[in-house]
């Protein structure tokens, strides 16, 4: 019996959400430039041809792994600690936390953090993102009660994930690099 026309198109979207999803490891260690579509479709194991179906060109692809990659980062848990009726400092710490245990534990989430981070940080993307929003906003409200340093709450932003993304890096090319711990990574903001 032929399959339906919803069946095709959740078929096509698990295929296409695989594809993604198998990337991710290969960008965030290569990079966009270093990665070659030849040896991507290799190692994820998907033709070239079926790649180019669901992808126009290999930056398509990149631009789709790193909203992935953004969503997937900026996930439920962030989500609640932004909505948390505590002070800044309180919010920083709980982030903080959280960053580092799952660089700590998750090498999907090292992989993802240097995706969503990676734009700003090489300087292609002009756009700030959802992470830098959440920690501008934590950083303006920690500015207000004193508890964080004067400054344009953008760049001690930009200062903050740049550290995530160095040590992210260092923990993808590192596994048994020393990290810091969350107090390290607050001085950014805290001054």
């Amino acid at each position: 019996m032929p399959r339906s026309r919803e069946q095709n198109e959740k078929i096509r979207e698990e295929s296409k959400k695989n594809i993604l999803l198998k990337s991710i490891p290969y960008f965030a260690r290569n990079g966009v430039g270093g990665t070659k579509i030849s040896d991507l479709t290799k190692g994820i194991k998907v033709s070239q041809g079926a790649l180019y179906v669901y992808f126009d060109s290999k930056e398509d692809l990149y631009r789709e792994v790193v909203n992935l990659a953004q969503e997937r980062i900026a996930c439920e848990e962030l989500l609640k600690i932004a909505e948390m009726n505590v002070p800044a400092i309180r919010k920083l710490r709980y982030v903080s936390d959280l960053i580092i245990k799952n660089l700590n534990e998750d090498k999907t989430y090292v992989y993802n953090m240097i995706l969503a981070l990676e734009g700003l940080a090489t300087g292609r993307s002009k756009e700030a993102g959802p992470l830098f929003d959440f920690m501008k906003n934590i950083i303006r409200s920690g500015q207000k009660d004193g508890s964080f340093a004067k400054g344009d709450a953008g760049k001690i932003a930009e200062y903050y994930w740049s550290v995530v993304y160095l040590y992210s890096m260092k923990r993808c090319n590192d596994p048994k690099c020393v990290m810091l711990n969350a107090s390290e990574l607050e001085r950014v903001v805290i001054g």
